[in-house]
Protein backbone atom coordinates (compact mmCIF):
# COMPACT_ATOMS: atom_id res chain seq x y z
CA UNK A 1 0.00 0.00 0.00
CA UNK A 2 1.07 3.38 -1.09
CA UNK A 3 1.33 5.95 1.57
CA UNK A 4 -0.49 9.17 0.39
CA UNK A 5 2.79 11.49 2.61
CA UNK A 6 5.52 9.65 1.60
CA UNK A 7 4.44 8.07 -1.90
CA UNK A 8 5.90 4.56 -0.76
CA UNK A 9 4.78 1.50 0.82
CA UNK A 10 4.19 0.73 4.32
CA UNK A 11 4.22 -2.54 6.39
CA UNK A 12 1.72 -2.82 9.07
CA UNK A 13 3.11 -5.81 10.26
CA UNK A 14 5.43 -5.16 13.94
CA UNK A 15 8.80 -5.58 13.13
CA UNK A 16 10.75 -8.37 14.96
CA UNK A 17 12.20 -5.59 17.47
CA UNK A 18 8.30 -4.69 18.36
CA UNK A 19 7.78 -8.44 18.57
CA UNK A 20 10.46 -8.93 21.31
CA UNK A 21 9.70 -5.55 22.99
CA UNK A 22 5.76 -6.78 23.75
CA UNK A 23 7.20 -10.41 24.92
CA UNK A 24 9.48 -9.12 27.13
CA UNK A 25 6.86 -6.39 28.67
CA UNK A 26 4.24 -9.72 28.78
CA UNK A 27 6.81 -11.57 30.44
CA UNK A 28 7.97 -8.81 33.19
CA UNK A 29 3.70 -8.27 33.77
CA UNK A 30 3.68 -12.12 33.98
CA UNK A 31 6.27 -12.15 36.63
CA UNK A 32 4.65 -9.62 38.72
CA UNK A 33 1.72 -11.14 38.87
CA UNK A 34 3.09 -13.90 39.80
CA UNK A 35 5.16 -12.37 42.76
CA UNK A 36 2.01 -10.88 43.47
CA UNK A 37 0.10 -13.85 44.03
CA UNK A 38 2.76 -15.86 46.02
CA UNK A 39 3.40 -13.06 48.02
CA UNK A 40 -0.70 -12.96 48.73
CA UNK A 41 -0.72 -16.69 49.56
CA UNK A 42 2.01 -16.64 51.54
CA UNK A 43 0.31 -13.76 53.69
CA UNK A 44 -2.45 -15.57 53.79
CA UNK A 45 -0.74 -19.09 55.07
CA UNK A 46 0.48 -16.74 57.68
CA UNK A 47 -2.65 -15.19 59.15
CA UNK A 48 -3.66 -18.48 59.12
CA UNK A 49 -1.45 -19.83 61.03
CA UNK A 50 -1.06 -16.91 63.62
CA UNK A 51 -5.13 -17.60 64.20
CA UNK A 52 -4.30 -21.20 64.55
CA UNK A 53 -1.45 -20.60 67.14
CA UNK A 54 -3.68 -18.12 69.06
CA UNK A 55 -7.01 -20.37 69.16
CA UNK A 56 -5.01 -23.09 70.41
CA UNK A 57 -3.39 -21.34 73.02
CA UNK A 58 -6.02 -19.41 73.99
CA UNK A 59 -8.04 -23.20 74.56
CA UNK A 60 -5.48 -24.34 76.16
CA UNK A 61 -5.68 -21.18 78.61
CA UNK A 62 -9.53 -21.99 79.16
CA UNK A 63 -8.52 -26.02 79.17
CA UNK A 64 -6.56 -25.08 82.21
CA UNK A 65 -9.01 -23.11 83.92
CA UNK A 66 -11.53 -25.88 83.87
CA UNK A 67 -9.26 -28.73 85.12
CA UNK A 68 -9.16 -26.57 88.33
CA UNK A 69 -12.97 -26.47 88.12
CA UNK A 70 -12.75 -30.24 87.71
CA UNK A 71 -10.94 -31.17 90.51
CA UNK A 72 -13.47 -28.74 92.59
CA UNK A 73 -16.47 -29.99 91.79
CA UNK A 74 -15.30 -33.41 92.42
CA UNK A 75 -14.27 -32.72 95.82
CA UNK A 76 -17.18 -30.20 96.27
CA UNK A 77 -19.49 -33.44 95.55
CA UNK A 78 -17.73 -35.98 97.63
CA UNK A 79 -18.03 -33.04 100.33
CA UNK A 80 -22.27 -33.23 99.38
CA UNK A 81 -22.60 -36.77 99.64
CA UNK A 82 -21.06 -36.71 102.81
CA UNK A 83 -17.83 -38.80 101.26
CA UNK A 84 -15.43 -36.61 104.10
CA UNK A 85 -12.62 -38.78 103.32
CA UNK A 86 -12.52 -39.81 99.72
CA UNK A 87 -10.49 -38.55 97.28
CA UNK A 88 -8.58 -35.91 99.35
CA UNK A 89 -5.27 -36.07 97.33
CA UNK A 90 -4.32 -36.61 93.81
CA UNK A 91 -0.68 -36.50 93.83
CA UNK A 92 0.01 -38.44 90.52
CA UNK A 93 -1.71 -36.42 87.29
CA UNK A 94 -4.62 -37.77 86.19
CA UNK A 95 -5.63 -37.44 82.28
CA UNK A 96 -9.40 -35.95 82.55
CA UNK A 97 -10.97 -38.14 79.56
CA UNK A 98 -13.66 -36.18 78.39
CA UNK A 99 -11.92 -33.47 77.30
CA UNK A 100 -8.44 -35.56 75.97
CA UNK A 101 -8.44 -36.93 72.81
CA UNK A 102 -6.27 -36.34 69.45
CA UNK A 103 -4.00 -33.09 70.03
CA UNK A 104 -5.57 -31.78 72.97
CA UNK A 105 -5.10 -33.20 76.38
CA UNK A 106 -6.16 -32.25 80.36
CA UNK A 107 -4.53 -33.74 83.15
CA UNK A 108 -4.97 -32.11 87.14
CA UNK A 109 -3.39 -33.21 90.31
CA UNK A 110 -4.36 -32.21 93.73
CA UNK A 111 -3.31 -31.96 97.13
CA UNK A 112 -5.43 -31.61 100.81
CA UNK A 113 -3.41 -28.80 102.52
CA UNK A 114 -4.85 -29.61 105.69
CA UNK A 115 -2.05 -32.52 105.85
CA UNK A 116 0.46 -29.77 106.29
CA UNK A 117 1.64 -27.35 108.71
CA UNK A 118 1.04 -24.02 108.08
CA UNK A 119 3.58 -21.09 107.98
CA UNK A 120 1.57 -17.73 107.35
CA UNK A 121 1.63 -17.20 110.99
CA UNK A 122 4.82 -18.02 113.09
CA UNK A 123 4.39 -15.68 116.14
CA UNK A 124 5.07 -16.45 119.43
CA UNK A 125 2.66 -19.00 121.11
CA UNK A 126 0.92 -20.15 118.08
CA UNK A 127 1.05 -23.42 117.33
CA UNK A 128 2.58 -23.68 113.99
CA UNK A 129 5.51 -22.65 115.22
CA UNK A 130 6.44 -25.38 117.65
CA UNK A 131 5.35 -27.62 114.64
CA UNK A 132 8.12 -25.72 112.36
CA UNK A 133 10.63 -25.94 115.12
CA UNK A 134 10.00 -29.84 115.50
CA UNK A 135 10.23 -30.49 111.86
CA UNK A 136 13.04 -27.91 110.87
CA UNK A 137 15.03 -29.88 113.75
CA UNK A 138 14.08 -33.13 112.09
CA UNK A 139 14.36 -32.52 108.31
CA UNK A 140 18.01 -30.73 109.29
CA UNK A 141 16.56 -26.82 108.67
CA UNK A 142 18.55 -24.00 110.75
CA UNK A 143 15.95 -22.38 112.75
CA UNK A 144 17.15 -19.14 111.80
CA UNK A 145 14.88 -19.68 109.06
CA UNK A 146 11.82 -19.06 111.35
CA UNK A 147 12.78 -15.91 112.24
CA UNK A 148 13.50 -14.96 108.51
CA UNK A 149 9.66 -16.43 107.75
CA UNK A 150 8.67 -14.15 110.85
CA UNK A 151 10.12 -10.61 109.95
CA UNK A 152 8.55 -11.48 106.04
CA UNK A 153 5.29 -11.56 107.67
CA UNK A 154 2.48 -12.23 104.68
CA UNK A 155 3.41 -15.30 103.06
CA UNK A 156 1.39 -15.57 99.69
CA UNK A 157 3.36 -18.40 97.94
CA UNK A 158 4.62 -21.30 99.00
CA UNK A 159 8.09 -20.46 96.45
CA UNK A 160 8.28 -17.07 98.23
CA UNK A 161 10.31 -19.19 100.98
CA UNK A 162 13.39 -19.18 98.48
CA UNK A 163 13.59 -16.08 99.51
CA UNK A 164 14.23 -16.65 103.38
CA UNK A 165 16.08 -19.73 102.79
CA UNK A 166 18.43 -22.41 100.71
CA UNK A 167 16.93 -24.16 97.27
CA UNK A 168 18.20 -27.44 99.06
CA UNK A 169 16.59 -26.49 102.71
CA UNK A 170 13.28 -25.40 100.96
CA UNK A 171 13.21 -28.91 99.26
CA UNK A 172 13.47 -30.72 102.26
CA UNK A 173 10.34 -28.96 104.04
CA UNK A 174 8.08 -27.73 100.59
CA UNK A 175 6.15 -31.35 100.95
CA UNK A 176 4.88 -30.46 104.81
CA UNK A 177 4.40 -26.77 105.16
CA UNK A 178 1.65 -24.48 103.19
CA UNK A 179 0.15 -20.98 103.02
CA UNK A 180 -3.34 -21.86 103.57
CA UNK A 181 -3.20 -25.18 105.86
CA UNK A 182 -5.66 -24.86 108.65
CA UNK A 183 -4.92 -25.27 112.70
CA UNK A 184 -5.63 -28.99 112.84
CA UNK A 185 -3.89 -31.30 110.57
CA UNK A 186 -6.02 -34.28 108.57
CA UNK A 187 -4.52 -36.95 110.32
CA UNK A 188 -5.85 -39.14 106.78
CA UNK A 189 -3.06 -37.29 104.42
CA UNK A 190 -0.72 -36.08 106.94
CA UNK A 191 3.07 -37.10 106.30
CA UNK A 192 4.78 -38.52 108.52
CA UNK A 193 6.89 -35.64 109.06
CA UNK A 194 4.17 -33.20 109.83
CA UNK A 195 2.78 -35.90 111.94
CA UNK A 196 6.11 -36.46 114.18
CA UNK A 197 5.63 -32.68 114.20
CA UNK A 198 3.14 -32.87 116.58
CA UNK A 199 4.87 -34.56 119.09
CA UNK A 200 4.49 -38.29 118.24
CA UNK A 201 6.30 -40.90 118.52
CA UNK A 202 7.78 -42.71 115.13
CA UNK A 203 6.21 -45.55 116.13
CA UNK A 204 2.53 -43.79 117.06
CA UNK A 205 3.05 -42.45 113.36
CA UNK A 206 3.72 -45.81 111.64
CA UNK A 207 1.06 -47.26 112.85
CA UNK A 208 -1.26 -44.40 112.41
CA UNK A 209 0.00 -44.52 108.36
CA UNK A 210 -0.61 -48.83 108.33
CA UNK A 211 -4.24 -48.16 109.82
CA UNK A 212 -5.08 -45.35 107.69
CA UNK A 213 -3.72 -47.15 104.70
CA UNK A 214 -6.74 -49.90 105.52
CA UNK A 215 -9.17 -47.48 105.89
CA UNK A 216 -9.62 -43.87 106.34
CA UNK A 217 -10.04 -42.67 110.14
CA UNK A 218 -13.61 -41.21 109.87
CA UNK A 219 -14.91 -40.79 113.40
CA UNK A 220 -13.32 -38.98 116.34
CA UNK A 221 -13.85 -41.85 118.69
CA UNK A 222 -11.74 -43.59 116.34
CA UNK A 223 -9.28 -41.02 116.67
CA UNK A 224 -9.45 -40.47 120.57
CA UNK A 225 -9.15 -44.41 121.12
CA UNK A 226 -6.34 -45.14 118.75
CA UNK A 227 -3.80 -46.79 120.89
CA UNK A 228 -0.86 -44.32 121.96
CA UNK A 229 -3.20 -41.13 121.25
CA UNK A 230 -2.95 -38.60 124.06
CA UNK A 231 -6.03 -35.52 124.39
CA UNK A 232 -3.64 -33.23 123.64
CA UNK A 233 -2.64 -34.45 120.48
CA UNK A 234 -6.36 -36.07 119.67
CA UNK A 235 -7.09 -32.23 120.16
CA UNK A 236 -4.73 -31.08 116.76
CA UNK A 237 -6.18 -33.43 114.63
CA UNK A 238 -9.16 -33.50 112.20
CA UNK A 239 -10.92 -36.30 109.75
CA UNK A 240 -10.83 -33.94 106.36
CA UNK A 241 -9.92 -30.63 104.92
CA UNK A 242 -11.61 -28.45 102.79
CA UNK A 243 -8.67 -26.43 101.61
CA UNK A 244 -6.56 -28.25 97.90
CA UNK A 245 -3.82 -27.12 96.17
CA UNK A 246 -4.94 -27.78 92.56
CA UNK A 247 -2.80 -28.22 89.35
CA UNK A 248 -4.02 -28.34 85.86
CA UNK A 249 -2.26 -28.61 82.79
CA UNK A 250 -3.72 -28.31 79.59
CA UNK A 251 -2.13 -29.16 75.62
CA UNK A 252 -3.79 -27.97 72.76
CA UNK A 253 -1.79 -28.57 69.41
CA UNK A 254 1.42 -27.22 70.27
CA UNK A 255 0.46 -25.39 73.31
CA UNK A 256 -0.11 -26.30 76.92
CA UNK A 257 -1.16 -23.68 79.86
CA UNK A 258 -0.56 -24.59 83.69
CA UNK A 259 -3.10 -23.44 86.44
CA UNK A 260 -2.49 -23.30 89.67
CA UNK A 261 -4.89 -22.78 92.87
CA UNK A 262 -6.49 -22.74 96.05
CA UNK A 263 -9.35 -23.67 96.61
CA UNK A 264 -11.81 -23.99 99.86
CA UNK A 265 -14.73 -26.58 99.50
CA UNK A 266 -18.21 -26.26 100.75
CA UNK A 267 -21.33 -28.41 100.26
CA UNK A 268 -22.45 -26.19 97.51
CA UNK A 269 -19.63 -25.80 95.64
CA UNK A 270 -15.71 -24.13 96.09
CA UNK A 271 -14.10 -20.40 96.15
CA UNK A 272 -10.91 -19.54 94.94
CA UNK A 273 -8.65 -18.47 97.32
CA UNK A 274 -5.47 -17.80 94.89
CA UNK A 275 -5.10 -18.70 91.42
CA UNK A 276 -2.21 -17.99 88.76
CA UNK A 277 -1.68 -19.72 84.91
CA UNK A 278 1.46 -20.24 83.73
Amino acid sequence: MLNAECGVRCDRRPSLGDRGVALLIALLVTTLLMALIVEFAYGTRVSLRAAVNFRDSQRAFYLARSGVNFAGKVLAENLKNGKLQANLEQREWQVVPIVSEGDTELRVRWEDEGGKIGIANTGTGQPSLARLEKLFGTKGVSLEVLDRIHEKRALRLISELHQVMSDEEFGKIRDAVSVYAPSQVDINTASADVLQSLGMSVSLVSLILEKRGREPFDSRDKINAFPGMDTNTAGMLDLTSNVFMVQSYATVGGYTKQAEAVITRNSGGFSVLYWKIL
